[in-house]
């Protein structure tokens, strides 16, 4: 597992006494043991009128305590292994001695570690129960049955030059995590725009062949601001009686708005092939579609500094792979004139987000790997009519379901090495619904021209999308 590695920013000695909240770097390794643990902490203390010749017993909240992020990493309790807070921190205790411990080997760090004392804390983990979960973090050689493993503090006392705030630093990370989510957007926006119905599904117009040129447009605003485009022109031909075979290759691009003014632009190609199947003598339509992306996202990532606002750029290289198995019913009902005609899929898209460092800005960040898999099943139902000889309406309703669970974690330090963080993935939303029509407008015995919308209930879907196409049959 990775080391995960956070420590803070602000140099400052220890000492007897300090008149301000002085951020220091506190690290442990389970190497003594023969485990790989670590833990990494940015702790501020106020130690006005604090002696360390004596010991201090500081139960959570306190006011000597001002802030505290601290990562765990490589422990055998899986569950372990996440970056905590100051909430998370039942208390912390240091003192001068304790059992008997030689400064020199066990508190003096290997990295010049300037604290005169030991150092003992507790942290609450996932769950809440201590007799489950938790963990001491000492600075003697300590047992951890039952916490996770052992680990030896190796370092306590000033922190490398850096990231003056870390808490406000480190509320800007998470915006980083958006860049998977736009390659997701982007593979998405074509596969259940354009192409939300099998290519079988449009007027053949008599001809064995037909190309096109679709362009989609997505929107979202109900909880950021995300406008994504796409465009293509493809070609299908009949392959046998009862198959259809076809490829498309098109281009993508999408901003979005980030925290602290910060922003997005994504943009890069895609390949797409179909293969649709109409076994002999029914209207039942079996697809295979698989696509492939390869994006280039810009980011600006905006913080603040001192009290004002400042940006870090990145260019991130995005790759997205999507399949999906689609079977389309025929009418099984009529109603006023409509026929309904049920379908599902079931759609897999993993996204690679790759590593890339930060340029420019006073506090320029490293990011690491991201890789997921996401996947989905559809269930919808398609009313159909004609409105005229050349005009046909559709209208759909398809319940979606996400089964991944939490998204890539994003893990990676500022470009010193001093303040690393893991954050975790967040869980799509499981359920929701999409509403959409479509229309099927002949303009003349070789042309057929499509519009179609969609709009959803909150979920991983766009706010609202529409898609044009032109097909020319030949």
């Amino acid at each position: 597992m990775k080391l995960l590695k956070t420590s803070l920013l602000l140099a400052a000695a220890a000492a007897a006494t300090q008149l301000d909240a002085t951020d220091y770097r506190i690290e442990w390794s389970g190497a003594s043991y023969g485990n790989v643990s670590t833990a990494r902490v940015v702790v501020g203390l106020d130690m006005t009128g604090v002696s360390l010749a004596g010991t201090n017993f500081w139960n959570m909240p306190d006011s000597h305590v001002t802030s505290f992020i601290m990562t765990v990493s490589g422990n055998s309790l899986s569950a372990l292994n996440k970056t905590y807070n100051i909430s998370d921190l039942r208390y912390f205790i240091f003192g001068r001695f304790h059992n008997g411990e030689t400064m020199a080997s066990d508190l003096v760090a290997q990295g010049g570690g300037t604290f005169p004392g030991w150092l003992d804390m507790r942290v609450t983990a996932p769950g809440g129960n201590l007799s489950t979960y938790g963990f001491m973090m000492m600075g003697m050689p300590h047992d951890f049955t039952g916490y996770g493993d052992s680990m030896k503090l190796i370092y306590f006392g000033p922190a490398f030059s850096g990231v003056t705030d870390v808490p406000a630093w480190m509320s800007s990370i998470s915006g980083a995590n958006q860049t998977y989510a736009t390659g997701v957007t982007l593979s998405n926006l074509p596969l259940e725009g354009a192409h939300h119905r099998p290519m079988l599904s449009y007027d053949r117009m008599g001809k064995d062949n037909q190309a096109w040129a679709t362009g989609d447009f997505g929107s979202s605003s109900r909880t950021r601001d995300v406008h994504t485009t796409t465009g293509e022109a493809g070609l299908n031909w009949n392959a046998g009686q009862n198959g259809l075979f076809g490829f498309a290759l098109g281009h993508g691009e999408q901003n979005a708005d980030l925290a602290f003014s910060g922003s997005s632009a994504t943009k890069g190609d895609y390949a797409l092939a179909e293969f649709d199947y109409r076994p002999g003598g029914s209207q039942w339509v079996v697809s295979l579609l698989g696509m492939v992306g390869s994006w280039e996202s810009k980011i600006i990532r905006g913080y603040t500094s001192g009290g004002s606002s400042d940006f870090s750029y990145g260019v991130a290289d995005l790759i997205t792979r999507s399949a999906r198995l689609r079977v389309d019913a025929p009418s099984l009902a009529t109603f006023g004139g409509f026929g309904f005609a049920p379908y599902a899929s079931y759609t897999v898209t993993q996204t690679v987000v790759g590593a890339y460092t930060e340029t420019g800005g006073g506090f320029p960040a490293s990011f690491d790997e991201q890789t997921h898999n996401s996947i989905e099943a559809r269930a919808g139902v398609t009313a159909a009519k004609d409105l005229d000889a050349q005009t046909k309406l559709l209208l759909t309703v398809e319940a979606i379901h996400r089964f991944d669970g939490a998204g890539p974690t994003l893990s990676g330090q500022d470009v010193t090495g001093g303040v690393a963080f893991s954050l975790p993935g967040t869980a799509p939303r499981k359920d929701y619904v999409r509403f959409g029509f479509d229309i099927d407008r002949k303009l003349n015995e070789n042309t057929l021209l499509n519009i179609s919308a969609h709009t959803s209930t909150i979920g991983e879907e766009q706010d609202v999308s529409a898609a044009i196409s032109i097909r020319r049959a030949f």
